[in-house]
């Protein structure tokens, strides 16, 4: 054991019986079976697992790392990033069969688990034992919180203050737990607790408290270059930096929204009303997910099924073709609905939101909300967490996700599964231009490597991905092909439509899917997005409705630029998914190009000063001028004020004053953890230098 570095606590909950693989295709011969399998369940949850949820309520008030048990200095807590417990969750037979690779932190099962399951637990020998959820109290969680103090690597930790202000929170106030373990640290914890327990409203109560207490830790990192011991001047610089963050500061959000699709309902057999124990599994979700991320936690009621129908709506009109006005009033319809679901304080967190992470299997990221007009998920970063099925969900959520760095390499496996014929040329010259900017960004640039096959079979594309596993991207250019009678969304390699859900393969951790209609939401699809995440992905990208093959192009290859350019030094965006938002942000012009033959002409034309003018808009003209909300109003300022100083106004106003443009990159959605994906960090890249030397 290394006795310099914090240990990161394992949890482990056991319980009586085994998951239901819940199979992911369901054939409709099937149905009668499966609508007797669903009754009574809303997001697929495995009532095996009701015995434990109080043994993983339990957990979340555990530490997640020994730093959380000792005072720890201002700058580690700000390095802090993306630090939830780690509880694995495991049927009791799964303790019997394979021997753990670890020690565990502490081991609980329910109590009907058998003997030999539970001296088997203790023979492990956990640091705090191995102990029945009949065990669990608050007596029990400030003893363990002690001993995690006194088993500590880092002997001179001193121990926090308020390490005994240990309280078993239910319902609301669970809320305050993504706020206690910083308020800790702060000698804050009778301060929040006597807050939340006398307060009316506990939701904005947390979100005072969250927002005060990153103002005061972004305030106190401001204040760290300040020398001497004048008091005085300290306090006049704290509270002027109080003051500054309070004009820049953004939190992380995380939303939960249940609901499903009425076909769900109608054809699988889901209910309607959401089962008491699925809202305690997703609300364990959401909290779990807010410690992680020290967010505030948004509870949505029920989606119902007008939203869904909406967006049904909107997706099938898109497959079959429709006008762009129709498009953006949807949207703004879909916008308002949501809107209807949130209260005022609920609202101010959606604004101040730098990330969301949405446990849902609706997409609201593309709802246009308040005076925007753009799509939420086109200025706010948000990952997606499908609810469906919910125990698989709450497994995968549950453990700690890894964190993976390609600012030093990053290797891109390129399978190519469109048909080299003439019915494809278009797409496939689209797909080469990929690839050749592909093989452009890796020219002397060494942390880029880039692996091409032609994939036309769907033993050639397991094949590919096999010899690919080091790839850190996997990048699949196919037809996506949506069955809306079986209500499937999957792949076509060549000929071969493929689903991707056998268990005979993986994938490497991120996946990219050029293809249309992949992750389609409105019906409740079986999706093959969903589906790569269930093969060892940690972020997906799928679209919900077809696309066009040249603004795929435009979009997937800005966004590898942007991996280059953070490989060759670029900090402008730190994550996959800051990258991702930076991409869609800007956008719009691009959009409006592709819109008319006449305006892209002109936009990819020259000035009088020999420049072009794409360039003079990329590069010149919109550098500070357009704003998330805003992208598409701020994109026209700036066209008209070119048109205008070459004497062209009104030129193009069907397309500029009209929404006459489709919003292609609202339709595109990543699910998993792109946040936890590095382009650039200096933790990051200082251990690699260090492990180098």
């Amino acid at each position: 054991m290394d006795y310099n570095i914090p240990q990161y606590y394992k949890y482990i909950v056991l319980f009586k019986g085994e998951l239901e693989d819940v199979e992911p295709i369901i054939h409709v011969s099937d149905l009668p079976e499966l609508k007797l399998i669903n009754r009574g369940r809303m997001h697929l949850f495995d009532e095996f697992l009701i015995p434990i949820l109080p043994a993983l309520d339990y957990c979340l008030h555990m530490p997640r790392t020994e730093l959380d048990t000792y005072d720890t200095d201002t700058e580690v807590l700000d390095k802090a990033y993306d630090v939830p417990q780690d509880i694995m969750i495991m049927p009791e037979k799964g303790l019997l069969l394979f021997r753990l690779p670890f020690q565990p932190t502490l081991i609980i099962y329910s109590d009907d688990c058998s003997e030999e399951v539970k001296n088997k637990a203790k023979r492990y020998n956990p640091v705090l034992g191995a102990v029945s959820i009949l065990d669990l109290s608050k007596n029990l969680l400030v003893k363990q919180w002690n001993a995690l103090f006194e088993s500590r690597n880092l002997r001179n930790g001193k121990k926090l203050s308020d390490i005994d202000k240990q309280y078993l929170l239910d319902d609301e106030k669970q809320l305050l737990l993504p706020v206690l373990f910083s308020a800790r640290q702060y000698g804050k914890a009778d301060y929040v607790y006597h807050a939340v327990f006398n307060s009316v409203n506990a939701f904005e109560t947390c979100a005072n408290l969250l927002w005060n207490q990153l103002l005061h830790h972004n305030a106190l990192m401001n204040c760290k270059g300040c020398k001497g011991d004048d008091s005085a001047a300290f306090r006049k610089m704290f509270s002027d930096e109080i003051e500054r963050a309070k004009k820049s500061i953004r939190i992380n959000v995380v939303i939960t929204m249940p609901g499903v699709s009425q076909g769900q309902v109608n054809y699988g057999g889901l209910t309607a009303e959401l089962p008491n124990d699925e809202k305690k599994v997703i609300k364990l979700l959401g909290v779990h997910r807010a410690i992680a991320k020290e967010a505030l936690l948004v509870e949505l009621p029920v989606a119902g099924k007008e939203l869904f129908e909406k967006l049904n709506e909107l997706e099938v009109n898109c497959k079959q073709g429709t006008n762009n006005k129709y498009v953006h009033k949807t949207l703004r319809d879909i916008g308002k609905m949501f809107e209807g679901k949130l209260t005022q304080e609920q609202m101010w967190a959606v604004y101040m939101a730098k990330h969301i992470t949405v446990f849902s299997d609706f997409p609201i990221g593309l709802a246009i909300i308040g005076n925007a007009d753009t799509s939420l998920q086109c200025y706010k970063e948000i990952s997606y967490r499908p609810l469906s099925p919910l125990t698989r969900c709450l497994q995968n959520e549950m453990v700690k996700h890894r964190q993976i760095y390609y600012g030093h390499r990053c290797k891109i496996a390129f399978a190519e599964c469109v048909l080299n014929d003439e019915q494809n040329r278009f797409i496939r010259s689209c797909s080469d231009a990929i690839v050749h900017s592909l093989k452009r960004l890796s020219e002397g640039n060494e942390k880029i490597q880039v692996s091409y096959g032609e994939t036309l079979t769907i033993k050639d594309l397991k094949k590919f991905i096999s010899n690919n596993m080091d790839a850190d991207i996997l990048h699949i250019s196919a037809h996506g092909y949506y069955d809306r009678r079986s209500n499937m969304a999957g792949l076509m390699v060549g000929n071969e439509f493929w689903m991707a859900d056998e268990n005979d393969y993986r994938v490497p951790p991120v996946v990219v899917l050029s293809a249309c209609h992949v992750s389609p939401r409105g019906s409740g699809t079986v999706n093959v997005a969903d589906l790569f995440m269930r093969a060892g992905a940690e972020a997906v990208l799928g679209t919900f409705i077809p696309v066009y093959a040249k603004r795929n192009m435009v979009l997937i290859n800005r966004l590898y630029t942007y991996i280059a350019e953070a490989q060759k030094g670029s900090t402008q965006y730190e994550t996959l998914s800051e990258a991702w938002s930076g991409v869609v942000a800007t956008n719009a012009i691009h959009e409006m190009a592709e819109t008319s033959k006449k305006f892209f002409k002109w936009i990819w034309g020259k000035n009088s000063k020999g420049t072009l003018r794409m360039l003079d808009f990329t590069m010149e003209r919109s550098v500070g001028r357009l704003h998330g909300q805003t992208m598409y109003a701020d994109t026209i300022s700036v066209v008209k004020e070119m048109l205008h100083e070459e004497g062209l106004d009104g030129k193009f106003d069907d397309i500029l004053n009209q929404e006459n443009y489709f919003p292609e990159s609202f339709f595109y959605q990543w699910i998993g953890f792109p946040e936890n994906v590095f382009l650039y960090n200096e933790v990051f890249a200082e251990s690699i230098d260090y492990i180098g030397t």
